[in-house]
């Protein structure tokens, strides 16, 4: 197991390489910025307003999500390497597959704040009103 975890944070920082290769520093840091911020904001953006919890509570299964996504794609291309696949080829596939899932995990967590943000306080319960009875004195006789 512990030999899984070193591959794994191996291949993070490769595919950090890779994708700053590919975009440069400043694409890699803005998609970098861009992943945390859309998972930040699905869940702990969920306590901007009272309200929001209720509206969309699947915010906060995002980031769990991502993690054991991750982990799911990295024993895949761990698999996968054992089998006899090429190195290059498989961490191509592999890096292609970790982004579109942190993106579609970015969205997710962008989707559950814009509806929890965008959607209406819910209309207070209130009950009909009588005053109690020896609240007023009536004079009145008939």
């Amino acid at each position: 197991m512990a030999g899984f975890f070193t591959n794994f944070f191996d291949e993070l920082g490769e595919r950090r390489r890779r994708l700053r290769k590919s975009l440069g520093d400043r694409g890699q840091a803005l998609a970098s910025f861009a992943v945390l911020a859309g998972l930040i904001l699905g869940s702990l953006g969920l306590y901007l307003r009272p309200w929001m919890i209720g509206v969309s509570p699947w915010g906060f299964a995002v980031p769990v999500v991502f993690v054991i996504g991750c982990l799911l794609i990295e024993w895949r291309r761990q698999a996968a390497l054992a089998s006899g696949g090429e190195a290059e080829r498989t961490a191509a596939s592999y890096d292609w597959m970790a982004r579109l899932f942190s993106l579609a995990c970015t969205l997710a967590g962008a989707a559950a704040f814009v509806i929890a943000f965008s959607s209406e306080p819910p209309a207070p319960h209130i009950e009909e009103w009588a005053p109690p009875e020896n609240a007023v004195s009536v004079d009145i006789s008939p």
